[in-house]
């Protein structure tokens, strides 16, 4: 059987440490750990479990997944939720880098005979094309494996 895969997965524009370093604050006193992968993929998981071997699993997974939320942080950036443990971040000056790159290339963001549903809110284009281009990160990573750190809370 023939994987189907975007035509376009990009390459991740803000910096690991960023990341690293607003998504440590975050989970500051929580029960669960992150997975950070190299090209912003965020993985939520339990204390317990094993880094490496538990994200090449969800990762293997997460192939599946299309669906999206697009969540505008009050520190900046976007996380984009596919899933409860999946999510990518992309920077406010990722986005506004690469915005016209992304509406030049949504087609290759897009699966065939994708249709989108969605509010009707005043950011509903900006959300579509950073989700979209999340989702292009995130698969990157799926077929990119690169295991960057796990953030303890």
């Amino acid at each position: 059987m023939t994987e189907i895969r975007l035509k376009w997965e990009p390459e991740n524009k803000t910096p690991l440490q960023k990341i690293e370093e607003q998504f440590t604050k975050y989970i500051a006193g929580k029960k669960n750990d992150i997975l950070l992968l190299c090209n912003g993929t965020l993985i939520f998981i339990d204390k317990s479990m094993d880094n490496e071997f538990f994200a090449k699993k969800i990762m293997s997974d997460a192939k599946f997944l299309i669906d999206f939320k697009v969540n505008l942080l009050r520190e900046g950036g976007f996380l984009v939720a596919f899933h409860d443990a999946i999510a990518v971040f992309v920077g406010d000056e990722e986005f506004e880098s690469q915005k016209q790159i992304i509406q030049q290339r949504s087609q290759d963001l897009v699966f065939p005979e994708e249709n989108f549903f969605g509010g009707n809110n005043k950011n509903r284009e900006r959300d579509l094309l950073v989700g979209l281009y999340a989702r292009g990160k995130l698969n990157y990573d799926i077929h990119n494996f690169c295991f960057y750190k796990r953030l303890e809370s």
